[in-house]
């Protein structure tokens, strides 16, 4: 072997062997980056937000329940529905929320509340009907304290 490449080897083998010493020298584990327990575009832990004070989300409590705040008529109402109606069909008999529907603004916001009766995750309508069908399986099987 001629002592050029013998040269390029050794360089090869030193720098291979280098930058493996200072990476496991100089390495620390990053922080794994936790994906939201809940998926809707606002969200807050439990007990942080307590579900308007509607007599019939007084009725639910106990159960995971829907809060849908609409205007009569609003653009889009009817995929609402339809998507909502979907998904509590997709879910467990055993999981599935209670639905009220309440005037609201004129973009329909869908409220996910937990059995305890606290505002949990909020979705702006058009939303990911699979995150909402996820986040209401996650609700239902959280344990109370």
């Amino acid at each position: 072997m001629s002592a050029r490449k013998l040269v390029l080897l050794a360089a090869v083998v030193l720098g291979v062997a280098g930058g493996a010493l200072v990476h496991s020298l100089g390495s620390t584990a990053a922080p794994s980056l936790a994906l939201p327990e809940l998926h809707g575009q606002m969200s807050w832990a439990p007990g942080a937000r307590p579900a308007p004070p509607l007599a019939a989300l007084r009725r639910l409590r106990g159960r995971t329940a829907i809060l849908a705040l609409v205007q009569p008529g609003c653009p889009g109402c009817a995929q609402l529905r339809a998507e909502l109606a979907s998904v509590i069909r997709r879910l467990p008999r055993s999981d599935r929320p209670g639905l009220v529907v309440a005037r609201g603004t004129p973009t329909p916001v869908v409220y996910l509340l937990d059995r305890r009766g606290d505002e949990r995750t909020g979705y702006l309508f058009p939303f990911a009907p699979a995150f909402l069908e996820g986040d209401l399986a996650v609700l239902a099987t959280e344990r109370l304290p």
